[in-house]
């Protein structure tokens, strides 16, 4: 009696990614790669450099292959990208990041035929300041792509707004996942980081136009009772020395301290009594999420981009207008009176935003594109 066994390979997905900046999607990217089913999926983090604040979390990762361009900007990626890609001929190619995913668009028809092309959307392509060729390149150039994701409502609008040619299916929206499993593991400190005796409140992320720290400053500022409160902020960026600098302008210097990026910012936003998104737009803002992971309720700005989608009920915090600082005051008030049972809000996102529950959706998406 013989047997015929037919030999089934994995398909292959290629996550690009400029390099592993300390960003929202390089977290969300690593963090897909980790997840996804190696039975059904081979899995390759393709960076243009190998470089970034993220690097070090590849250390000891033998789940996925890492394949390092050695290119300095995305302009001079063109060659090194299609060279890879025709050497390798992925099944998909997932790339995030505006102008990233613009430049595929264009040089697409380059690609081998049978590689489908998936863009990851990450902010308001409306609000970002992107030059006007990229601007006319997601309008030319985004309908070559078999899909897009988006990780809110808002994104999905602003998206149709601008680029007016996309098929009826050819925008995905799935939420940015939060990893429970390791915010949980890297929350937990011995030390204490923040100011004792004080309210605490803190904020992650850039320093730069986007994340609104200009206006939470001057809010803040204007507390009725400010010395009763401490804000920590975390992150670095091209407005470093311009909030500091403003920060003193506004007598704040005993009420903030800027921490710079921390590798763990989870230990910080565990110790914390509110944490604050001052936004001015964001595409979905994953630090939210991971700050409800620690049990730290949120005040958030009221921007465009995904926040109304997180905040739903007032569980999970307050959206205000952050300059209104007399609402601001009283909101952080309200919030920090409320004693909710241990792991409310850790419980709630695990199970609206899990990684687990993302990544199935991503598969999905995967294997629907892969039929077609």
């Amino acid at each position: 009696m013989s047997f015929n066994h037919k030999k089934t390979t994995k398909s292959s997905i290629v996550f690009l990614l400029p390099s592993l900046g300390g960003g929202g999607s390089e977290r969300v990217f690593l963090n897909l790669c980790k997840q996804i089913d190696k039975s059904k999926f081979n899995v390759i983090l393709c960076l243009l450099a190998k470089k970034g604040e993220f690097v070090s979390f590849l250390e000891n990762e033998t789940g996925f292959e890492v394949h390092d361009l050695g290119v300095s900007r995305v302009r001079y990626a063109i060659l090194p990208i299609v060279k890879y890609v025709r050497k390798t001929k992925p099944d998909i190619l997932f790339s995030t990041l505006g102008h990233l995913n613009a430049l595929l668009g264009a040089i697409s028809f380059i690609f081998p035929s049978k590689v489908k092309l998936v863009a990851r959307e990450s902010n308001m392509i409306s609000k970002v300041n992107h030059h006007g060729i990229t601007i006319l390149f997601y309008k030319l150039f985004y309908k070559n792509f078999d899909r897009i994701v988006v990780q809110s409502s808002d994104m999905e609008t602003d998206l149709k707004r601008i680029v007016q040619n996309l098929g009826p299916n050819q925008i995905v929206k799935i939420n940015n996942p939060v990893d429970f499993n390791t915010v949980f593991e890297l929350k937990e400190s011995c030390e204490q980081l923040l100011p004792t005796g004080k309210i605490n409140l803190i904020s992650v992320g850039s320093l730069t136009h986007q994340k609104g720290y200009d206006m939470l400053l001057d809010s803040f500022s204007k507390f009725r009772n400010k010395d009763n409160y401490h804000l920590t902020i975390l992150g670095d960026g091209e407005l470093k020395n311009k909030l500091k600098a403003h920060a003193i302008k506004l007598d704040l210097s005993a009420n903030i301290s800027f921490k710079g990026f921390q590798d763990n910012p989870y230990q910080f936003m565990a110790q914390a009594d509110l944490f604050i998104s001052s936004s001015r737009f964001e595409g979905f803002p994953n630090v939210v999420l991971e700050t409800l992971m620690c049990d730290t309720p949120v005040v958030a700005n009221n921007y465009k981009g995904g926040i109304n989608e997180i905040i739903e009920t007032s569980i999970y915090g307050e959206i205000i207008d952050i300059t209104d600082s007399i609402e601001f005051e009283k909101v952080c008030e309200n919030l920090t009176s409320i004693e909710l049972p241990p792991k409310t809000l850790s419980n709630m996102v695990k199970e609206r935003f899990g990684i687990e529950k993302i990544t199935i959706e991503f598969e999905n998406l995967f294997s629907l594109l892969l039929t077609e």
